[in-house]
This record gives C-alpha cells, structure tokens and sequence, in this order.
C-alpha cells in the first residue's frame, strides 16, 4: 500500500487515523485534519474528495499495514507454531490502538469502510492456513485437523464475533480477549511439540 502512494498521501492518511481514534469520526472533520498536518483542506481534497472516501482510504491504508506486517513475521520466523503466536499478538496490539467507542461509530456511520475492515479479515484465511498446514506438516500442530476448513471457520468465528458491540456490552478488553482466545486455539490445535516452542518464545519474551 505505502508503494503505491504518495508520501504526502500517507502522511495524511497516518495523521488521520491517529485523528480518528483520538476523537471518534464523529468529530473527525477534514478541517481539523488540515489544521493538525499544517496543510490546506484543499490539498487533502486533491487526493479524497470527501471525508467518506477519506476515511475509507484510512482504514484500507491501516489495514494495509497490518498485512505488511503479517508477511514480515512470516518471513523472518521460520517456525510456524511462533508465528501464530506472532500474528496474534500483532491482531491484538492493533486493535487495542483504537478505542471501542470510536469503532463502533465507525461502524454505524461509515459502514462501508467497516466493510473494508470485515473483508480484510475474511482475506486472512489463506495466511492462517498457510501458518497452520506447515505447522502440521512439521509435527507442529495435530494431523487429526483439516487445516483448511479449521482456518475457515476460525477466520469467520472471529469476523462475526469480534465486533465493537460484543466487547462493549459484556465488557471485554480487546487484547485480553484476543490474547486469551489465542493462548485457547494453541493448546486445542497445536501438538506438545508446538507447544513447546511456544512456552519457550513467552518465557524468552516475558517481562
């Protein structure tokens, strides 16, 4: 995403995120934006033409990012079993950047750029299976699993469960829920082997 785009355009879409989850989209305002970045509303015209299209490059651009991210864990660790852990961890340090109430309003004003977000994740199931299969493959995880259909119904346990009311109304914390769902999956899919090397990575990473 970031090679495809000005640098102008991905300061003004980086500056608008920290905008949006500051003060909610609600109170997002291009002016405001403009003000925060030092540039004139005409300038971010040139490149959004409205403050939807604004915000739907915003989270296309965020996104964007995560996924960057999720191909540099798969690249530099090489046991699959960790870079589960990884991507996990990373789902749950992003999503914790961004308060509930402010996506939640996200969700009932600009649906479409929720849309963006939901088909994001559907888009991470072939990367889950990706990790999982060479998980399996290397004794990593249980043989008695098709990989396949696990990463289809995980990928879309979490889209239609994990969304801003459901953590608002029973009062959850995004990255707790996230790290103890993750921490749940390991110990069903992976085999003691797998787990292993995961319990080294926390012990080596605790704090």
């Amino acid at each position: 995403m970031t090679n495809t785009i000005s640098q102008q355009e991905e300061h003004i879409l980086e500056e608008g995120f920290e905008a949006m989850t500051r003060s909610g989209v609600k109170s997002f305002t291009v002016e405001s934006l403009a003000g925060r970045l030092g540039m004139s509303k005409k300038t971010i015209y040139k490149y959004f033409p409205t403050k939807e299209k604004l915000i739907r490059k915003i989270v296309v651009f965020i996104t964007g990012q995560v996924e960057q991210k999720f191909s540099k864990i798969c690249k530099t660790e090489k046991n699959p079993a960790i870079q589960f852990v990884k991507v996990m961890e990373h789902i749950s340090k992003f999503a914790s950047r961004a308060p509930l109430q402010r996506m939640a309003q996200l969700k009932t004003a600009y649906p479409a750029a929720w849309k963006e977000i939901e088909t994001f994740r559907l888009n991470r199931q072939d990367d889950f299976y990706r990790i999982l299969k060479s998980a399996q493959d290397q004794g990593l995880a249980r043989n008695d699993v098709d990989m396949r259909k696990f990463s289809i119904v995980f990928i879309n346990m979490i889209n239609n469960t994990f969304q801003p009311e459901f953590f608002l109304q029973n009062d959850l914390a995004v990255g707790e829920t996230i790290d103890g769902v993750a921490k749940i999956i390991s110990r069903g899919i992976f085999t003691s082997k797998g787990l292993e090397a995961i319990k080294k990575y926390y012990e080596q990473n605790s704090i």
